[in-house]
C-alpha cells in the first residue's frame, strides 16, 4: 500500500518468537478521562511486531504483536480531532455497518476503553486495511505502561499491514498536536488515497468482502483461499467467489456468460425476450437492424456491467459507431437486437426466489432552473462516493460523446439550463457501472412478474442470479404491458441493491439462506499437554470415525481425513489443522496442539467446542522463552481458553487443575486414576462430571461419573491399546478420549465400540508403544524422548516377560537436554541389560543445549558417561552417531527371547523396521 516511516520509527523489525503467556490477561494500565492535564503526543514508535499466522493473543484473527513507544499521551480534544480526521480517509467509500459514533469501540475486541492510545492505534490500523479490502476485524490492548503499548491487530497481507501501522501511528502523532499542521496530514492523506487503488486490487472483492462480514457477524469462521473464501468449516462449510457459490452451475454460469445462448434458451421455454442476431461484421449489423426495426440495441456477446452495450439506436450512423466499439470487446460476436421499452430492474434471485429487486435509474441529473447542465454534473460529482474505479460504489459522470448524444435527442447541451424538477438522462442504459443509481421496488414487484424472473434463473440453472426485467411499470404484470428479460447474470453485482436500500444486509440474508440454519462449525477438539497428545487424539478420532463421521485429525505423525492419510509430516497444530477445516470432506476435527506451534503459529481456529489438558511435564524447558512449568502450563492453557462448551483436565496434576481459571466454559470433566482424588469428590458435590478408573464386576473400569450417578465405560483389559491396564499412560489416554468424547455427545456404546478396537499399531498409532510380532525376539517402538516418557517405557519393559535380555536404543532421550540424561540413567540402568546409543545430528545442531565443535558427539558423550555413572559396564554400551545406524545395529544384535526397545522418532525408525522384517520373513 504505502510506507510512511518518521524518523526514530520502524516500518516492523521482526523479533524472534517468544512465549507470551500472560498478554490474554487483560491490561495493566487504564484509560485517561480526557480531564486531567496530560502531556500533548509527541511521538509514537513502533518497536517490534510479530506476526503469527494463526490465532494468537485473545482475537479471532490472524494476529500481529506489536509494541509501540511513545511520548506523552492523548487529551480529549486530541481525541476530537483524531475521530474527526479518520472521516477524511475516505470519505467516498464509509466502511459498511461502521458509524462515526462506533469509532474506536468497533475495531476493538474489548468495548470497555483500556488505553486511549492503544484504542486509536488499533481502530486505525484496523481500518486502514479494511479499506485496503482486507477482511480484518477487531484488536486490543494487550498491556500499557507509562510510555509503552503492547497491541494486539489482525492482519492479512504482510505489507498491507506494515504500512497500516505505519500510517495509523503517524497520522495520530499529527492530530494530537494541539496546532495541527494541515498541510502535513493533507499530504499524507493524499498519498494513501493514491496508492489505495493498487492495494484494494490485491484484497477481496467489494461483494466478497461483505459476504466475509457477513458470516463473522454470524459467528461463522472464515478462511481466505488463493481463488474464493470458505465460510465455514469442512462439510459444513460454503465457498464464495463474490455472488458465485460452490453450488453455482458450471453449465448455467457459462450460458449465461454467452448472452445470445442466453436468449434462446429462455425464449425456447417461452420466456419473454427481445427478437436478435449474432453478426460477425458491420455489413451483417446493418442488414439485422433494417430487418429487426429500428430501435435496437448493440451489445458485446459476453461482457458485463453494461460494457458496450448501446440502447435505443435509430440511425446507421449511431449503429456504425455502436458497432465498432462493441466488437473491439468481442470481436466477430456481436449482438444486435430489438430494442424494448421500459425501466431496466434488477432481480435478485437467490435459491429459486426473489430476494431483491431495483429499479436501475441511468446516469443523469436533475435540472434547478439555476446551472447548466455541466455546471450540475461537476456538482454531482463532488459526492465523494463517485469515482473512476470499477469497485467505487458510484460512478463519476462524464460529458462524454454519448452523454452529449443523450442531450441532444432531449433538445439539450452542456450549456443548457434546465427547468427544475426535468430529469436529464445523460446514459442509455441504466447501469450503475456507467454512472448510475437505483431505488428500491422490492415490495411493488408483481408476482406473475417475480415468477418470470426466478423460472429464468431456473432455466438457465443459476443459484444465485441478477434478472434484468425490462417494464414500464413493474406493479403490473408483464402479461398486461408487455417487457421482457434482456440479460441474465451468473456473478450479479449487489450494487443496485445496496444503494438501493443502504439499511438491508443482503450479504448477511444470501448467508441465512445458504446455510440455513446450520452454524457453519464442524466439531472441533483441540489437546495439548506434554504426553500423550498423539495418541489421545488419534483415538478420539477413532472414536468419532465409529460413530460415522469423516473425522480429520492432525498430529506430530501425520495428517489424516477419514482413513487416508494425506500427510506424513510433523503438521500438528495450525499446519494440519488448516488441511483439515478445508477440507470439504471433513465432518468432525481433532487437533493436537503443540508448544512449538502455539507460539509460532498461534490457534488455527477462533475457538474449540471442546479442549484437553493432558498433563504438564519436563520437556522443552528453555526454548523460546518458556523457563518453567509454571510458564509452560500458562501456555498451554490458551487452548482451554478457546473451548466453548467442555474442557478436560487432568486432576491428578497441580498444574492442569491451576489452569482451569482460564477455560472458556463453565462445563469442566476431571481425569483422575482414583475416584478418591480429592478434589474429584469434590468438583462432583459440587456437580460436575469425572471420568476415573474403578472397581466393576470386579475389574477395573472406566467410569464416567457426573454429580450422583456413575455409568462403568469398559474394563480396561477390553481396551487393547493399554495390553491389560500394563501401559498406563494409554489407560489415562484412553480416559481423555472419552471424556472428549462424551463432551461432545457421543453415545456411551459407541466411545466402548470405539476404543475395543483401537491397537498399538504403526499403522493406528505409529511410535507409541508398537509391538511388531513375527520375530525370535520382542521388538517395541516408542517415541519417548522426555522423562517422563521414558520412565513409563522402563516400568513397561521390567512388567514384560523376558527370557533373554532386555536391551534399549535410545535414540531421542537427551537430545534436547542434557539434564534429561542426567535424570533417566538411574532408571535405564536398572532397567536394561545392554545399551545402543545413538542421537539426531540436525535435532541437536539446530536446538540443543550441547556446545563443542560437535554438538551430536558432545551429546552422545554425555549418554554414555549417564549410564557408565550408574554402574553400567563400557563393553554393554555401543555409541553410533548416525541415529539411522544406531537402529540397524540394535536389530543386527538382537538375539531370541531378547526384549529391543527402540526409542526414536517413528519417521527415521519405521522404515529400517519394515525392511528388516520384510528380508526376515
Amino acid at each position: 500500500m504505502i510506507v510512511v516511516v518518521t524518523p526514530g520509527m520502524e516500518a516492523g523489525r521482526h523479533r524472534r518468537p517468544a512465549a507470551i503467556p500472560n498478554l490474554t490477561e487483560g491490561v495493566s494500565g487504564v484509560a485517561r478521562s480526557g480531564l486531567d492535564p496530560v502531556t500533548p503526543l509527541t511521538a509514537v514508535n513502533v518497536e517490534s511486531r510479530r506476526l503469527v499466522r494463526g490465532c494468537s493473543a485473545g482475537l479471532d484473527e490472524r494476529t500481529a504483536i506489536v509494541e509501540i513507544r511513545y511520548t506523552g499521551d492523548l487529551d480529549r480534544h486530541a481525541e476530537e480531532r483524531i475521530r474527526a480526521g479518520v472521516h477524511t480517509l475516505c470519505p467516498g467509500d464509509p466502511l459498511y455497518g461502521v458509524s462515526e459514533s462506533d469509532w474506536p469501540a468497533a475495531f476493538l475486541v474489548d468495548c470497555e476503553r483500556r488505553h486511549n492510545l492503544g484504542d486509536w492505534t488499533v481502530a486505525l490500523t484496523v481500518a486502514l486495511q479494511r479499506w485496503a479490502r482486507d477482511p480484518v476485524w477487531r484488536g486490543r490492548v494487550l498491556n500499557s505502561g507509562p510510555d509503552q503499548l503492547t497491541l494486539a491487530i489482525p492482519w492479512r497481507r504482510e505489507q498491507v499491514f506494515t504500512d497500516a501501522l505505519s500510517l495509523a501511528a503517524r497520522l495520530i502523532e499529527l492530530w494530537s498536536r494541539p496546532s495541527v499542521d494541515p498541510t502535513a496530514v493533507q499530504e499524507l492523506i493524499g498519498v494513501f488515497q493514491a496508492a489505495l487503488p493498487s492495494a484494494q486490487n490485491g484484497g477481496l472483492p467489494p461483494n466478497t468482502l461483505r459476504f466475509v462480514q457477513a458470516a463473522v457477524d454470524r459467528d461463522i469462521p472464515f478462511t481466505v483461499l488463493p481463488s474464493f473464501v470458505q465460510l465455514g468449516w469442512g462439510a459444513d462449510a460454503k465457498r464464495m467467489d463474490s455472488s458465485v457459490t460452490g453450488e453455482t452451475s458450471l453449465i448455467g454460469a457459462s450460458t449465461a456468460r454467452n448472452k445470445f445462448k442466453t436468449s434462446r434458451t429462455l425464449a425456447d421455454a417461452g420466456v419473454p425476450m427481445p427478437t436478435g442476431q449474432v453478426v460477425a461484421d458491420l455489413h451483417d449489423a446493418e442488414r439485422t437492424a433494417t430487418n429487426l426495426g429500428w430501435p435496437v440495441v448493440v451489445k458485446p456477446l459476453n461482457r458485463d456491467q453494461g460494457s458496450g452495450v448501446v440502447a435505443g439506436i435509430r440511425d446507421m450512423a449511431t449503429l456504425r459507431r455502436a458497432f465498432e466499439a462493441a466488437a473491439a470487446l468481442s470481436p466477430g460476436n456481436v449482438i444486435i437486437e430489438r430494442h424494448i421499452d421500459g425501466d431496466d430492474h434488477r432481480l435478485l434471485i437467490v435459491a429459486g426466489r426473489m430476494l431483491a429487486a431495483a429499479r436501475r435509474i441511468p446516469g443523469g441529473v436533475t435540472g434547478d432552473g439555476v446551472n447548466t447542465v455541466a455546471h450540475l454534473i461537476d456538482a454531482a460529482n463532488t459526492d465523494p462516493r463517485r469515482g473512476t474505479g470499477n469497485r467505487s460504489p458510484l460512478m463519476r459522470l462524464v460529458l462524454d460523446a454519448e452523454a452529449l448524444a443523450c442531450l441532444a435527442e432531449q433538445g439539450l447541451d452542456a450549456d443548457t439550463i434546465a427547468a427544475p424538477g426535468r430529469e436529464i438522462r445523460l446514459r442509455r442504459t441504466a447501469n450503475v457501472s456507467t454512472g448510475g443509481t437505483a431505488v428500491d421496488v422490492t415490495a411493488s414487484v408483481h408476482p406473475d412478474n417475480r415468477a418470470l424472473a426466478e423460472r429464468a434463473a431456473r432455466m438457465i440453472g443459476l443459484d444465485i442470479a441478477g434478472i434484468d426485467l425490462l417494464s414500464t411499470d413493474i406493479s403490473r404484470s408483464w402479461r398486461d404491458i408487455g417487457g421482457a428479460i434482456c440479460e441474465v447474470n451468473a456473478q450479479p453485482g449487489f450494487r443496485p441493491h445496496w444503494l438501493a436500500d443502504p439499511a438491508r444486509d443482503i450479504n448477511g440474508e444470501i448467508v441465512d439462506i445458504l446455510f440455513d440454519g446450520r452454524p457453519g462449525r464442524i466439531p472441533t477438539a483441540a489437546i495439548t499437554g506434554t504426553n500423550g497428545k498423539s495418541t489421545t487424539a488419534l483415538m478420539l478420532h477413532h472414536i468419532w470415525s465409529t460413530a460415522g463421521a469423516r473425522t480429520g485429525v492432525c498430529t506430530t505423525a501425520h495428517v489424516r481425513i477419514g482413513d487416508d492419510i494425506v500427510s506424513t509430516e510433523n503438521l500438528s497444530g495450525f499446519p494440519g489443522a488448516v488441511i483439515v477445516l478445508n477440507d470439504p470432506a471433513v465432518d468432525a476435527a481433532v487437533f493436537e496442539m503443540p508448544r512449538k506451534g502455539l507460539i509460532y503459529f498461534g490457534h488455527p481456529c477462533d475457538h474449540y467446542d471442546v479442549a484437553a489438558l493432558l498433563n504438564v511435564q519436563d520437556d522443552h524447558l528453555g526454548v523460546d522463552g518458556i523457563e518453567t512449568l509454571e510458564q509452560m502450563a500458562e501456555l498451554k492453557a490458551e487452548v482451554l481458553q478457546r473451548a466453548t462448551k467442555a474442557i478436560v483436565v487432568n486432576a491428578d496434576d497441580p498444574l492442569c487443575l491451576a489452569m482451569r481459571s482460564r477455560a472458556g466454559t463453565s462445563r469442566h470433566i476431571l481425569v483422575a486414576e482414583d475416584s478418591t482424588n480429592a478434589t474429584v469428590i469434590e468438583h462432583r458435590h459440587g456437580g460436575g462430571e469425572a471420568v476415573f478408573l474403578g472397581v466393576h464386576d470386579d475389574s477395573r473400569h472406566l467410569i464416567l461419573a457426573s454429580a450422583t450417578e456413575q455409568t462403568p465405560l469398559m474394563a480396561v483389559h477390553q481396551i487393547p491399546a493399554t495390553m491389560n491396564g500394563l501401559l498406563r499412560f494409554n489407560t489415562i489416554n484412553a480416559m481423555f478420549s472419552a471424556a472428549l468424547a462424551w463432551a461432545q455427545g457421543i453415545d456411551v456404546a459407541t466411545i466402548r465400540t470405539a476404543l475395543s478396537g483401537f491397537h498399538n499399531s504403526a499403522e493406528q498409532n505409529p511410535g507409541r508403544y508398537n509391538f511388531f510380532g513375527g520375530l525370535p525376539f520382542q521388538l517395541m517402538l516408542d517415541y519417548g524422548h522426555n522423562p517422563d516418557g521414558v520412565r513409563e517405557v522402563c516400568a513397561v519393559a521390567a512388567a514384560l516377560p523376558v527370557t533373554g535380555r532386555r536391551v534399549l536404543c535410545a535414540v531421542n532421550i537427551g537430545n534436547r537436554h542434557p539434564q534429561h540424561v542426567t535424570e533417566v540413567g538411574p532408571v535405564l540402568a536398572q532397567s536394561f541389560d545392554d545399551f545402543i546409543l545413538g542421537c539426531d545430528r540436525d535435532w541437536i545442531r539446530r536446538y540443543s543445549a550441547y556446545g563443542g565443535e560437535d554438538p551430536a558427539a558432545t551429546a552422545l558423550a554425555a549418554k554414555h558417561s549417564s549410564l557408565r555413572e550408574n554402574g553400567i559396564a563400557a563393553e554393554r554400551i555401543s555409541a553410533v552417531l548416525d541415529h539411522g545406524e544406531a537402529v540397524r545395529v540394535a536389530l543386527s544384535r538382537a538375539r531370541a527371547d531378547d526384549l529391543l526397545v527402540i526409542l526414536a522418532d517413528p519417521k527415521i525408525a519405521l522404515p529400517i523396521l519394515d525392511e528388516f522384517i520384510r528380508t526376515r520373513s
